[in-house]
Order: C-alpha cells, then sequence, then structure tokens
C-alpha cells in the first residue's frame, strides 16, 4: 500500500491515540495507526462528539489493515448517522474503493461534498475517479442515441 495523502482537516482537538493514529496513517504504518485509533474510538461514547471521525478512521484502517470487511461496515454505519465531518465520508469512499465498488464509492463521494463541499480530500478523490456528469435526459440509458447526441452538443 502506498503511503496514505493525508488530506484531512486539524484534528488539534482530538485524543491524543487519534492523533498518532494520523501520524502513523500518514507515513504508512497501517498496522500502528490502526491500533491508535482503536484505542481512540474505545474511549468515547456514542454521544462523543468525535465519535464518528474516530470510528471512521478506525474503520478504515482495518479495511487497510488486511481488508477487513467489518471495518467497511463501521464506515458505513458511522457515515449514515453523520452530519457535518466530510472526513468520514472520505474514509468511507476510500474504503468502498479498496474493495473495487466504483458506485458505492461515488455514492459516498457525492454524501460527503453534501456536507462539506470545500473538503480537499473528497473534492481531489472525485477529480481523479472522473466522475461522469448526469445524463441530459435522465430516464433514458446512457448508452441512448438521445443522450449521446445531446451530450456531444452540450459539450461544445
Amino acid at each position: 500500500m502506498n503511503v496514505e495523502k493525508v488530506t484531512y482537516k486539524d484534528y488539534s482537538l482530538c485524543d491524543l491515540n487519534f492523533i498518532k493514529g494520523v501520524e502513523f496513517l500518514a507515513q504508512g504504518h497501517i498496522a500502528q495507526a490502526a491500533h491508535y485509533f482503536a484505542l481512540a474510538h474505545e474511549q468515547v461514547t456514542h454521544q462523543d462528539i468525535h465519535y464518528n471521525r474516530y470510528a471512521s478512521f478506525c474503520g478504515y484502517a482495518r479495511v487497510l489493515n488486511g481488508g477487513d470487511r467489518g471495518g467497511l461496515s463501521l464506515c458505513r454505519e458511522v457515515a449514515r448517522r453523520e452530519l457535518y465531518d466530510g472526513d468520514v465520508f472520505f474514509n468511507l469512499a476510500k474504503a468502498e474503493w479498496y474493495f473495487k465498488a466504483r458506485k458505492r464509492t461515488v455514492g459516498a463521494l457525492k454524501d460527503g461534498l453534501r456536507v462539506d463541499f470545500m473538503h480537499p480530500g473528497l473534492r481531489e478523490l472525485r477529480n481523479n475517479l472522473g466522475v461522469r456528469k448526469r445524463a441530459p435526459i435522465v430516464f433514458l440509458p446512457r448508452a441512448h442515441a438521445l443522450n449521446n447526441g445531446l451530450g456531444k452538443l452540450f459539450r461544445k
């Protein structure tokens, strides 16, 4: 696995174990990052303001550390409850991409950008994936001649 490019936000107010996990993740030491994220996640309750963030990173590190599908489930669960943190959706999108689920990756990116449109990681990942624009006539298949013709016309 390549060294994880850290495009997350400021974590100075987070738990020390979480901060160590982010540092290890940035250095590419996934096993150590997973350990520290798990420690941070275990220390908080569902009511804590950082719970979704800690759980998201814990799940994502589990995915990277051996392809644990339980980590993906954890990322999905906390993303359903998240209202403002783009990092949670960023982790979900990358976890989905790890398992080659392009459609779910794009869905996580769309949900994350609705929550935090200026998140640098979400924007960069969307640009790298090359997310398609909507078909001109939504109820017709993308390969339909009308959609192809209108798409070419609109691109010019």
